[in-house]
């Protein structure tokens, strides 16, 4: 049975992981475009995710995802970005922000 559990878990982030690589890019360019009413692109070079189990207010954050890539205003030049996430429980995006370096 302890190893059924572990089995699922392991499962469970590796679908999270793999599943959301592309929803963070997503949540976010879809967030700046609206934000600067101009298409934005938003890449991923390196990304990683954290479990924390806790609560932010009232929301029981699940995990923190974490990383590097680059935003591409349209009219812009490439701008290097870090990026982070909180996911809830069911590894729904709960908040994301970009930091510009």
């Amino acid at each position: 049975m302890g190893m059924k559990k572990i089995f699922l878990c392991i499962l469970s982030l590796l679908l999270c992981s793999s599943v959301l690589a592309s929803e963070y890019t997503d949540y976010f360019s879809e967030m700046y475009s609206k934000e600067y009413k101009k298409h934005v692109k938003v890449v991923s070079k390196d990304e990683h995710i954290e479990k924390y189990e806790q609560k932010v207010g009232d929301v029981f954050v699940s995990s923190i995802v974490y990383g590097v890539g680059y935003m591409k205003i349209k009219g812009h030049k490439k701008t290097r970005i870090t990026y982070i996430c909180l996911l809830k429980n069911n590894c729904e995006i709960f908040w994301g922000h970009i930091i510009p370096y």
